[in-house]
């Protein structure tokens, strides 16, 4: 019985609680692959509902993406799960490999945009629905400590800052990751002694996918160089640097509302006094304001810093998407071409 190692499930619970993911009336989405954390985290919402702690409403979203000539038999598995344990479910169908070259992005990538704009779809939709009138939507996916570990060193790889260090947070709007505080084998564990049934991705396993490389080399190697398992620390550091991330940004924040003197232009002598790391968070969040997403690359940010405070004259740089930053006299405008 699961009552036996229902240790687990208090755990994450209680991370729930800690976090405020779940605070009324709501209807949880639960991206349900099939794969194995999906299905514990289908399992452990279940258990949940069942202890009526919140008012909750279950539902799951399947996303067929096409990509393994298994991805219907994984479709149908979903189906037929959902249908025993009478949970109702969304299941859309998208081409991954042909989205992923429109977008000239990597199958991983476009797979990952395809999943958020459906979830973003089913909330839409789900708000209409007259069932759930005057219910919060939440959408529980099923990243555990192990992902948010990889996503790091991940992100280290390519160079990030803050934001990337601190990724895969517990919550983003209506996402929520209540699985964060437990590993892979913790799942692993009680998926084989509940006996659930799930299904295997075998590109898994593969190591042509870099996430798999840092998964199945680099951090057992870490592991082993150091004496310990890498992973939680990695996650701890995470966590920790969501609240400076959060604290920076409250204070990027006022300051980038200080340095506004109209919508597309900011004071220049206001900007010129701030150090690095405050001017590129103020300047990202001034160009996000007009292009939603972009981010100046690490050249962009220098030649911008160095127009800034270089001497008197009037000079631009072209950030792309037809846009462009220009010094003018006592300001900086953002300019559309």
């Amino acid at each position: 019985m699961i009552e036996e190692f229902s240790g687990q499930f208090i755990k994450i619970k209680n991370y729930c609680q800690e976090h405020n993911l779940i605070n009324k009336r709501t209807v949880v989405i639960i991206a349900l692959s099939g794969g194995i954390d999906s299905i514990y985290l289908l399992h452990f919402f279940i258990w949940l509902q069942q202890r009526n702690i919140y008012k909750m409403d279950l539902v799951a979203a399947h996303l067929n993406h096409q990509i393994r000539e298994e991805a219907d038999q994984d479709q149908a598995f979903v189906v037929n799960l959902c249908s025993e344990l009478n949970i109702p479910l969304y299941v859309k169908k998208v081409n991954i490999p042909v989205l992923a070259e429109q977008r000239q992005k990597g199958e991983e990538e476009a797979g990952r945009y395809a999943r958020y704009a459906f979830f973003a779809e089913l909330v839409e939709q789900i708000k209409t629905d007259k069932l759930y009138t005057d219910h919060d939507i939440k959408v529980a996916l099923g990243h555990h400590q192990d992902d948010l570990a990889e996503s790091v060193v991940m992100n280290i790889g390519r160079g990030t800052g803050l934001a990337g260090l601190s990724t895969l947070r517990i919550q983003e709007n209506y996402l929520i990751r209540p699985l964060l505080c437990v590993s892979k084998r913790e799942i692993c564990e009680l998926v084989a002694d509940q006996n659930w049934s799930w299904v295997e991705d075998h590109t898994n396993q593969s190591d042509y996918y870099l996430r798999n490389r840092i998964r199945n080399q680099l951090l057992p190697l870490w592991s082993e160089t150091v004496g310990y398992d890498i992973k939680p620390i990695i996650a701890r550091m995470a966590h920790n640097l969501n609240e400076a991330e959060d604290t920076l940004l409250w204070i990027e924040n006022k300051i980038f509302k200080d340095c506004l003197m109209e919508e597309t232009i900011l004071s220049l002598r206001k900007v010129k006094q701030l150090p690095r790391a405050l001017f590129k968070q103020v300047i990202d969040h001034w160009v996000q304001s007009k292009i939603s997403d972009k981010i100046l690359s690490h050249s962009q940010f220098e030649q911008l810093w160095q127009i800034v405070h270089g001497e008197h004259g009037n000079k631009s740089i072209n950030i792309g998407d037809n846009v462009r930053i220009k010094r003018y006299k006592s300001r900086l405008i953002l300019l559309s071409e």
